[in-house]
């Protein structure tokens, strides 16, 4: 009994699950148990009762009105989630979840500084499939730091990942279930983290390194029988990805998605206006569908530019003979390397300049932007106009399209 009350003490103060069948596979792989023979977890269930180290929980839904949602193959499918969490410090970071769906297999997850957003969850991919292989399917839920397909655009993890091969898929709005195996796994990971609650970002990536080690190779599961991910992992087969996947394949993914969205609000049935209860008009955000300007550019020496409704926007030389994938959303404009899905330019929408000669803008001149392998010209220039903006917060320039005031 006190070995047993001892184990999951320990456990818990580790920040690991504690429950009867953790208890008994902890015990099973310590050679040193009291008499050589680790009770059933029917047993520890009921010793722990009898001295009230139980934890009250609330009834719970059975299991077996469940209708399971898993691959039978790994590489077939990943989940990929980020919750936000609060360093010791008081930062908060965020921390991705890159998991295996038919093993659990922790693909690789890690913590980045800044809120939720393309770059970081592209380089989580491209790390994972760098040490692990490109799966076929990626699964996400709707955010547009991973999918954008629903939205009715492209952006640069969905063009990094049909580079590999792998198709990114979301579920269905408001249906968080069906990333139902990483949001369970954020509720063991939160747990082992509170446990000894890390002040930096370092220590953060520390401890997760740390879980992913016990989760993956010490921690039996028990959808896969009380085998660990790692085993699942080597024993189950393998389907990766075998070929790079058109991005005219997304393109109609995200053009269908755009079409279905348009008939839904042209539904003659739908009510034209909403109402309250006060006889007040609500704003309809579904009056007009959020489409996206989609198209590849080529950038030649001879003519340096990119085109923004009517406006030429010019470019450093170093975009010189090249290709880009150009996408204007609602609030972005953005061009992406097309093999390596990495945003080269971009600026937020609606366009802000200072230096905008007739139809003519400078890129270096536009507030907020940003550009990868600038020239150092380009750099200096930036440099001097983003001070101006700086200068002018108490009287900001005119969106482009507007009057000066």
């Amino acid at each position: 009994m006190n070995e047993v009350v001892k184990i999951r003490k320990q456990l818990k103060t580790d920040g690991w699950d504690y429950g009867p069948r953790s208890i008994y596979y902890e015990a099973a792989m310590d050679s040193g148990f009291p008499g050589g023979k680790v009770p059933s977890v029917a047993t520890i269930a009921r010793l722990l009762a009898s001295v009230g180290q139980v934890d009250a929980s609330p009834r719970k839904r059975p299991k077996s009105s469940y209708i399971p949602f898993v691959r039978a193959t790994a590489m077939s499918l990943w989940q990929l989630d980020a919750i936000e969490y609060r360093l010791a410090n008081g930062q908060t970071v965020t921390v991705y979840q890159l998991l295996d769906d038919a093993s659990r297999y922790d693909v690789g997850s890690d913590a980045y500084s800044r809120h939720e957003n393309s770059a970081d969850a592209k380089d989580v991919l491209e790390r994972a499939i760098a040490a692990c292989g490109a799966p076929q399917e990626v699964l996400s839920d709707n955010s547009l730091a991973f999918n954008q397909l629903r939205a009715g655009t492209i952006g640069s993890v969905e063009i990094f990942l049909a580079s590999k091969g792998t198709m990114p898929i979301s579920g269905l709005p408001g249906k968080p279930t069906t990333q139902g195996k990483n949001e369970r796994s954020h509720q063991t990971l939160i747990r082992f983290l509170d446990a000894d609650r890390p002040a930096t970002l370092e220590h953060l990536r520390v401890r997760i390194q740390r879980f992913r080690e016990h989760y993956n190779n010490r921690r039996p599961h028990q959808a896969l029988e009380q085998a660990t991910p790692q085993a699942a992992w080597d024993l189950l087969e393998h389907t990766p990805a075998t070929e790079p996947i058109p991005l005219s394949a997304l393109e109609a993914k995200a053009s269908e998605y755009r079409q279905a969205r348009t008939r839904r609000q042209s539904d003659l049935h739908r009510a034209p206006l909403t109402i309250s209860k006060t006889g007040q008009v609500m704003p309809d955000d579904n009056a007009r569908p959020q489409t996206a300007d989609q198209s590849l550019v080529e950038v030649t020496k001879a003519n340096r530019q990119v085109y923004f409704q009517g406006y030429q926007v010019s470019l450093p030389t170093t975009y010189a003979d090249r290709t880009f994938y150009r996408t204007i959303t609602d609030d972005a404009f953005l061009l992406t390397d097309p093999v390596t899905a990495e945003i080269v330019f971009s600026f937020p929408l609606p366009m802000v300049a200072l230096n905008a000669r007739g139809r003519y803008v400078a890129s270096y001149s536009i507030q907020g932007v940003g550009v990868t392998h600038p020239t150092k010209p380009w750099e200096r220039k930036n440099a001097e106009y983003q001070t101006q903006f700086a200068q002018r917060q108490t009287d900001p320039p005119a969106v482009l399209g507007e009057p000066e005031r």
